[in-house]
């Protein structure tokens, strides 16, 4: 029997075209975003990793739609890696996750002072921080960035030498971030109905990023519509900035204080007379 290579690129478009649709138009309440959820991923048994398992799975099997509810990542450890989907261990139970749900953390990552690390806090919780001690470079000391609400609001504050000490972090438990790159952990700001919205990057693939965005919410944007924040900014005090307030950059606001080797800004809005303490993805010219 002869082949019809015409015929079996009609089957094979046909497949990838099912198999696109079938991803785009998956059930909302088990994957609600058109982003590949069987990303491929490099891991490793007894890797670590961060991944919001628990908010995911609890949401699925409440039936709830995924698009407006909470997704919070936390650290884990992958138990056995798949193709599409990954075990990972949580507290000695094995949980089958979506890959695009999942962040590998480099093994034997190393760091420098001022370098910026995607890592978690040691409430298990997924933050950015700054390194401010790479004497040991696979266990740097860091400060964290997106804890502001621990920093304390006077910019005059004795709290704050003890904030700068940092904390340590274990070797495997953090991946450092590239400068222009488009990777897990990288801040986006991008148009949606006429204001600046912002997003910290989960997940890459082609030109789609699934991001997390206010309320820790997941969302899917295209890379052409997201601008890069650079990793190290430069403010000084008196500048203009725009800064994070609900779910997007609000103009109008004054640098009050800057202290960017621990990745803090402090800032009062146009108007108001009180101050408080933002991260330095939080702040933007």
């Amino acid at each position: 029997m002869k082949t019809n290579i015409k015929t079996m690129a009609m089957v094979a478009m046909c497949a990838i075209s099912t198999t696109t649709m079938a991803q785009n138009n998956a059930d909302p309440k088990v994957w609600a975003w058109d982003f590949p959820q069987g990303l491929s991923i490099k891991a490793e048994a007894g890797q670590k990793a961060l991944t919001c398992q628990m908010h995911y799975f609890d949401l699925v099997k409440e039936g709830k739609g995924l698009l407006k509810q909470t997704m919070i990542w936390y650290d884990t450890t992958i138990a056995e890696p798949g193709a599409e989907k990954t075990f990972i261990d949580e507290y000695g139970t094995r949980i089958e996750v979506p890959n695009a749900l999942i962040i590998p953390l480099d093994k034997s990552a190393k760091a420098k002072k001022g370098d910026i690390v995607l890592t978690h806090s040691r409430y298990h919780s997924m933050m950015r921080a700054i390194v401010i001690d790479a004497s040991t470079p696979t266990e740097p000391v860091v400060c964290f960035i997106d804890d502001n609400d621990s920093w304390p609001s006077n910019p005059e504050s004795d709290k704050i030498a003890e904030k700068q000490k940092g904390e340590q972090l274990k070797a495997g438990s953090f991946n450092v971030l590239k400068k222009g790159t488009f990777m897990p952990g990288a801040q986006v700001v991008y148009a949606k109905d006429g204001e600046k919205k912002f997003g910290r990057i989960v997940q890459v693939s082609d030109d789609k990023l699934l991001l997390s965005v206010f309320a820790n919410r997941l969302e899917c944007v295209s890379k052409k519509e997201c601008t890069l924040l650079p990793l190290n900014p430069k403010f000084k005090v008196g500048d203009t900035v725009s800064c994070i307030s609900i779910d997007e950059y609000e103009p109008n606001y004054k640098v009050l204080k800057v202290d960017l080797e621990h990745g803090h800004v402090w800032v009062q809005k146009e108007g108001s007379t009180s101050t408080h303490s933002d991260g330095i993805f939080d702040v933007m010219k």
